[in-house]
């Protein structure tokens, strides 16, 4: 079971972030995923956290009983945000980023006052 407006959300985040760490130029690409493992980790800790506390029932008792599923729907969530992320930036690789490589910061070049 899963948790369908958590996943949207999450798979758009998960993605946003897999595709700065892509489309960065090659020199800066291990800082780019160094940041990305950081708040990769923060957005998943916090996706668990939120789902797993949420309440849908009308009657607060019956959420301290179904607080054990609540667990397993936010892992699941949060793991098929994972892949969903994985599978479409993989997708937009293939496809268009494969033949399209991010270029070099040092091919620019800047127009002064004399050019």
């Amino acid at each position: 079971m899963v948790n369908l407006g958590g996943w949207l959300l999450l798979t758009i985040i998960f993605s946003s972030l897999i595709m700065l760490v892509q489309r960065s130029e090659k020199k800066r690409r291990a800082v780019s995923f160094g940041v990305l493992i950081f708040v990769w980790s923060v957005v998943w800790a916090y996706g668990i956290y939120r789902i797993s506390n949420e309440c849908n029932s009308l009657v607060k008792a019956a959420c301290y009983v179904t607080a054990q599923n609540m667990s397993a729907v936010a892992w699941n969530t949060t793991n098929w945000a994972a892949f969903g992320a994985l599978v479409f930036n993989f997708a937009f690789w293939f496809l268009i980023g494969r033949y399209n490589p991010p270029h070099s910061s040092d091919d620019i070049k800047v127009l002064g006052m004399n050019d």
